[in-house]
């Protein structure tokens, strides 16, 4: 396996915690110390997409990749760094293919309603916090459904932080939240913040997320791609990379609002 291929198919989470690294998940990064002895600063590795398992600490202006981490964490030579990571972490989570047989009772509180989205749209969507211990607890659950409709996963994001938690079986880069309801021929508005979505679909806007994710996939740029018209709705910092990214694949009529 490739160089370009061991850092696209490691899950970086696991590569870190094997390494006895200390994370802290943020968006589509994991942030930790950096690894340079002389520096304080906190460099942040990509998760997903193009630039995976890539690393960089704006305080040092260190880099680097996952697999040069465990040879300098680990001792170890290139080769070895790199059998290490693909016999323990060589297992990508994959589109799924079998409707989700596990439905969470869920509830309605005054965090939901805070945000503006209505008790009979959360019912519709099937979005509220689980009752129970289960990995959602604390958490705003999201039924999740692929192109076709099928219901493949709940995400989740904490009341007490805003952090995103889902079951590893289920790889957001896969999926655009809401694309299942879309018409393709009308205008469809796109937004990285799951909360929003929800709140313009209650509006009677078409709309879709990516998960927080702080770009888009491939997977998610060929589903986009069946859509005639799209307008992000994206804080500013965003509107550079997707709109290359737009650019680059060629994508139909798109503005930002």
């Amino acid at each position: 396996m490739t160089y370009r291929e061991t850092l696209k198919s490691v899950d970086t989470e696991k590569a870190l915690a094997l390494l006895g690294i200390e994370f802290e998940s943020q968006g589509g990064y994991a942030k930790f110390a950096c690894p340079q002895l002389d520096c304080e600063g906190k460099a942040a590795i990509k998760e997903y997409g193009d630039k995976k398992n890539l690393f960089y600490c704006p305080k040092c202006k260190s880099s680097g990749h996952i697999i040069s981490l465990v040879m300098r964490t680990k001792g170890i030579d290139w080769n070895a760094a790199n059998d290490l990571l693909l016999k323990a972490h060589n297992n990508p989570a994959k589109m799924i293919t079998e409707e989700l047989n596990v439905t969470y009772e869920l509830f309605y509180n005054d965090f939901i309603k805070a945000r503006g989205i209505e008790e009979e749209m959360c019912r519709m969507l099937e979005i509220g916090v689980p009752k129970g211990k289960t990995m959602l607890a604390g958490s705003v659950a999201f039924a999740v459904r692929d192109a076709k409709g099928m219901k493949v996963a709940y995400y989740g994001i904490k009341m007490k932080d805003g952090k995103p938690v889902f079951h590893s079986s289920f790889n957001p880069e896969l999926y655009l939240y809401n694309f299942c309801n879309i018409d393709f021929s009308e205008s469809v508005y796109f937004t990285t913040d799951i909360f929003r979505c929800v709140l313009n679909i209650g509006n009677g806007k078409q709309c879709v997320c990516n998960f927080g994710l702080p770009y888009l996939s491939e997977a998610q740029l060929d589903l986009l791609h069946q859509v005639e018209h799209i307008i992000f709705l994206v804080e500013e910092p965003l509107v550079k990379t997707l709109a290359i990214q737009m650019a680059e694949n060629k994508m139909n009529y798109f503005r930002f609002e």
